[in-house]
């Protein structure tokens, strides 16, 4: 369904016309790249890991429209976390998501001490911070999943409570 969605996008799509030609210029000298973690990353699908849960964002849950439950997957050797949407009836599946059916899905946090310290140990990081990690969709035997590089991560010190 997706994928057939996609297609017609692609198809669809039109060149956005400019009357000016562009400016040329001469060299890049002085510009500096701006990081990436100073702008928010609400809208795109993001996992957040800390010493005792993890949260999956409503960007994430919105990328799988009705799914209540996950499998996490993980490659220790390539330190890369993926998550597929399945049945609730699938082997180790996960509730992910509060509602479902007429209720509107809501993220929840999920509750995993032993899952964090193996990842805090695999990765070395410190447990006074959390950790945030941006997906990016992958596709395997034409399943969208998503793809979160565990060494690309946003640092955040552990504070009080959000206001």
């Amino acid at each position: 369904m997706m994928e057939n969605q996609a297609e017609e996008i692609l198809q669809n799509a039109q060149l956005i016309q400019e009357d000016e030609a562009p400016e040329i210029l001469a060299d890049l000298k002085g510009y500096q790249v701006t990081k990436a973690e100073l702008f928010s990353h609400n809208r795109e699908p993001a996992i957040t890991i800390w010493d005792t849960r993890i949260k999956f964002n409503m960007a994430c849950l919105r990328k799988f429209p009705g799914a209540t439950h996950i499998q996490i997957l993980i490659h220790p050797e390539q330190k890369r976390l993926i998550i597929r949407p399945c049945d609730p009836e699938a082997p180790d599946s996960l509730r992910w998501a509060t509602g479902g059916g007429e209720k509107e899905l809501k993220n929840r946090d999920l509750l995993c001490r032993l899952f964090a310290a193996k990842i805090f140990d695999l990765m070395d990081w410190d447990k006074q911070y959390r950790y945030k990690l941006l997906g990016k969709p992958a596709i395997y035997d034409n399943e969208i999943l998503f793809l979160f590089k565990l060494t690309d991560f946003e640092l955040f010190i552990i504070g009080g409570k959000r206001r």
